[in-house]
Parts: C-alpha cells; structure tokens; sequence
C-alpha cells in the first residue's frame, strides 16, 4: 500500500496532553443518551443531542486549536456507544496523553503514560446524526457562580424535594433557590452583597456576576440538573446560569479552559 492510499484512510486525529478532558466528556454525554453522534471538522470537533424525552439538550464545542495535534481534512460524522467510550476513559491515569484516530469506520485510541494502551471501538449508526439546532433564546437573568457552590445548593434542595425553582428579583441582587415536597421545604439564598463581604478575606466570591432584566421565577428538574454539575465541578471552575419564567435554563461551562459546552433544560409547567 502506497503512503498517499494510507494517509487517505485516517480520517481523525486528536491528541490531547491529559486523558480528563475526554473523561468529562463521556460523562457529561451519558447523562442524557446511551448512544452519541460526533461531527469532526477541520474547525474541531463538535456533539449535540438531546435526551430521549426531549427535556434536555447538550451542545460541545471542542475547537481544534485546544488539542495538542489535530488533522481533519473534511467534515465527518462518527457514532458510538458512550458508555463503552467511557470504560476505555476510566482505564487512562490523569497523566495518560490521549490519541484518537478515526480509520477504517474504527475508532482507535492510545494512552500514553507509564506504558502505551490501544483499543479499537467498532463505530455505529447513530439515529441522532441530525441533531437538534439550538434554541435560540434571550434571557432575562444571568448568573455566574462557582460549580462546587451550585452543587452544595443542589444538593441542600434536593434533600426534601426532586425539583429546585429558581428566583431573582429586578434591581436586587439576590438568587433563590428553593424545593418543596409533601414531607416539607427547603430554601437556600445568596445575597451577593452579604455573601461577597463575608468571603472577602478567604478571596472567594459565591457570586461572580448576577444580571436580572426582570424578576423571574421557574421549577426545573433537579435530577437533570445535579448530574451535570456533578460530573464538571471539578472540570469547569465556574458556570453561567440564564434563565428566565417560564423558559428552558441555559447553563454554560468552560472544560479545562478550552472546551465550551452548554445545557438546556425545559421548565416544569404546572397543571
């Protein structure tokens, strides 16, 4: 086989420094699908799909000049099994370099660390290739708070209640979070006035930015939401929180810095 024959056969490339990324990866994806179709490009690469009930959507936008190496000659679309995807992740140490190829409707990956794993993944057709578009949506507030603080609220809510709505009020700068349930009710709020002079001297901030246009107030599920903040609060130190009454939530990390990925959640409607 001549080397031009062989170099046409390698579709992908992508090579990263630490095997975490492509972690997070996985694990944000299997909070919603079983099964995930990728589209790679000579710009990056890129996942969007929602959730089979239709109440969640993820977007990835991974551009090429983040890896440490990259060749994606055209646009291609690959599909796999998330879940085995992320098996093969966990074996990697956090110091693992990461290479994925795509050749041969195959999809190989080596780690490199201690000593060198490949594996080949066999690809699939995915009934999700064409994926949703983006809801086009303007908000009415904004937020942006750290992910291991809105993690600690979740999960103080969800103690008495499977739902968490939401609360901002126009010209205050104060966020309420709130769950309730027949065995009771939880209430959590951060005063950014308050809650910023008290964390002064420790140099942290509960709240980086709170914008309200409008008082707005909706319910989302809590389970939705939990998952994915829990698989980034290590990955993403902040995340941006828009929302307004009765609209989907739109929350937005940055993965190590470099990968942006956004979340769409559709408000509870009370009957």
């Amino acid at each position: 086989m001549s080397k031009s024959m062989a170099a046409e056969e390698l579709q992908l490339l992508a090579v990263t420094r630490t095997s975490e990324v492509w972690k997070s990866v996985a694990s944000v994806i299997m909070t919603i699908v079983d099964e995930a179709s990728f589209e790679a490009g000579p710009a990056g690469l890129t996942f969007r799909s929602m959730d089979p009930s239709h109440i969640a959507l993820i977007d990835l936008n991974w551009p090429n000049s983040t890896f440490e190496k990259y060749e994606c000659p055209s646009t291609i679309k690959f599909g796999l099994k998330i879940s085995d995807f992320a098996k093969i992740m966990k074996r990697a140490n956090s110091g693992d370099s990461m290479e994925i190829s795509l050749k041969n409707n195959s999809l190989n990956i080596k780690t490199s660390g201690s000593y060198i794993r490949n594996y080949k993944m066999n690809l699939i057709e995915n009934a999700d290739a064409n994926a949703s578009p983006l809801p086009k949506l303007s908000f009415d507030s904004k937020i942006v708070i750290g992910t291991s603080v809105l993690d600690k609220i979740l999960t103080d809510v969800q103690m008495v209640s499977d739902n968490v709505s939401i609360e901002t009020v126009a010209g205050k700068e104060v966020l309420t979070f709130t769950g309730a349930a027949d065995n009771g009710n939880a209430t959590v709020v951060i005063d950014d006035d308050n809650a910023n002079k008290k964390n002064d001297t420790e140099n942290h901030r509960l709240l980086q930015e709170i914008t309200v246009k409008e008082t707005s107030k909706a319910t989302y599920n809590m389970e939705y939401i939990l998952k994915i903040v829990k698989v980034l609060s290590s990955a993403s130190e902040n995340i941006t929180l828009e929302y307004s009454s009765k609209k989907p939530l739109r929350l937005e990390f940055i993965l190590f810095g470099s990968l942006k990925m956004q979340f769409f959640l559709a408000p509870r409607v009370d009957k």
